[in-house]
């Protein structure tokens, strides 16, 4: 009677987790960062104008002089086989709020900062943020939220022309795909 008991629970608690994670990625929930191979060979970045883990600059959020100007993102130890890169901002404290989307970038040690508001780059595809424009917006919350830069090294090109995609979208176009993940850490507010 005890094992049935016992095999009763385990099962309810597997439920209980698969509904949890299901209302994460259906209602728009808070959704864990998506970083397989995190640093795998070394695999990094850094954006040279603040600190990991330090502070956002003002000139690039809300009302700043370089708030629509996107970060230089410096890239280290790409993994042999890389085809293309995709780089996400989110904000991981308005449920995953995209900032900047770039896919299909060539394996190169450096993005430059200011890339034109347009879909089509020398540096990859843009896509739409969550404000509603093509390229870069920078951090304007209402308190202190945290913003997470990931970088993907992807072992294909992804699929998809222009458009608006939420975070666990793209992250479901990538799945199996990741060679390696590198991310970069702010806070603004």
């Amino acid at each position: 009677m005890r094992i049935k008991s016992l095999l009763i629970l385990v099962m309810a608690l597997a439920v209980a987790l698969v509904v949890v994670v299901m209302f994460n990625e259906v209602s728009g929930g808070k959704v864990n960062v998506y970083e397989p191979n995190l640093g795998l060979g070394r695999f990094s970045i850094k954006v040279p104008i603040y600190g990991n883990g330090s502070t956002i600059p003002s000139s690039y959020a809300c009302n700043g002089v370089n708030f629509t100007s996107s970060p230089p993102v410096i890239i280290s130890n790409i993994p042999p086989g890389t085809k293309s890169l995709m780089v996400i901002m989110i904000d991981v404290d308005a449920n995953m709020f995209i900032h900047w989307a770039l896919i299909n970038a060539p394996p190169v040690s450096l993005i430059p900062p200011n890339l034109p508001h347009s879909f089509n780059t020398s540096f990859g595809e843009q896509l739409i943020n969550d404000f509603g424009n093509v390229g870069f917006n920078g951090p304007c919350p209402p308190s202190r939220h945290t913003y997470i830069i990931i970088v993907y090294a992807l072992d294909s090109m992804i699929n998809i022309k222009g458009g608006k995609y939420t975070y666990v979208q793209l992250v479901g176009m990538i799945k199996n795909h990741v060679l390696a993940t590198a991310l970069w850490i702010g806070y603004y507010g």
